[in-house]
């Protein structure tokens, strides 16, 4: 076998794989953008053992998504954290499709609702890093990054590069969040808050006992008989997941409210920026 047909260590993307290069060896192959697309389903399935399980799992995951957050940034180069999302919204949507919906406790209208959220989550985040990209290599002919700095640039130790109106570096989405695609970052985590919490309330609702609060809202009220099942546990712990992961959106935009926007010249100024379409 040739050098030149072997595959070798590198990035990945979702295109490559459903466009086969990695297969013909085009693209070069790394491990940790593979693995989240194998862990995160062992801990679903996993966790529907039982309800000790469960706890354990997620427990372990949280501690690891704060060991993530609170160790040097620098050391946090890989495409593991980007690949663990996207595999993330991947497996939470298929469980939502393929199994909640299967109960057919879901309305059509309800059911619109979550894909438009969904779809709108995910343009919003593709914008963001598509710009972020784009900007921060030029071009889309690969010419490097060399900007004209100013005051308010910043070094990010992960890009390794100085970036002009930076204000943080997010490793779940592998780029730098700067002025340009602020805003498109503001809008995702929204939108993202409110497709968590619609998914997890129609996945509880279907594997749970429901009852009627708040007029004509339904929420879950007995969760015990769920590990009878291996679907109902699957949508339980899907759920669980998923509320893991409302929270760090929640802290997210909070860290945005309390941290990002205080520390520009005009808060209120830059708040509304982000908004102007």
């Amino acid at each position: 076998m040739s050098t030149q047909k072997m595959v070798t260590l590198s990035t990945i993307t979702i295109g490559d794989i459903l466009s086969g290069s990695i297969c013909s060896g085009s693209k070069k192959v790394d491990p940790d953008a593979i693995l989240p697309f194998i862990i995160v389903p062992i801990i679903l399935v996993t966790g529907t053992i039982s309800l000790n399980t469960t706890v354990i799992l997620m427990g372990m995951t949280g501690m690891g998504v704060l060991y993530v957050i609170s160790r040097p940034r620098k050391k946090n180069r890989s495409p593991f954290f980007f690949s663990w999302t996207l595999s993330s919204m991947l497996y939470m949507y298929l469980v939502y499709q393929l199994v909640v919906v299967k109960f057919f406790q879901i309305t059509i209208i309800e059911n619109f609702v979550f894909v438009t959220l969904v779809a709108c989550t995910c343009y919003l985040f593709y914008k963001m890093k598509a710009i972020a990209d784009h900007e921060l290599t030029g071009s889309s002919k690969g010419k490097e990054y060399s900007p004209v700095l100013t005051a308010d640039s910043q070094y990010c130790q992960i890009c390794q590069i100085e970036v002009n109106e930076r204000l943080f570096h997010s490793i779940w989405w592998d780029c730098c969040v700067f002025r340009p695609n602020y805003k498109y970052f503001l809008f995702a985590q929204i939108c993202a808050f409110a497709t968590i919490v619609v998914g997890t309330n129609y996945g509880l609702t279907t594997a749970c006992h429901p009852f009627m609060s708040f007029g004509s809202i339904v929420l879950p009220e007995n969760c015990d008989h769920v590990y009878a099942q291996f679907r109902t546990a699957l949508i339980f712990v899907t759920c669980i997941y998923g509320l893991g992961y409302l929270l760090v959106v929640i802290l997210v935009l909070l860290h945005q409210l309390y941290n990002v926007i205080p520390k520009c010249e005009n808060p209120l100024q830059k708040f509304v920026d982000a908004f102007d379409v």
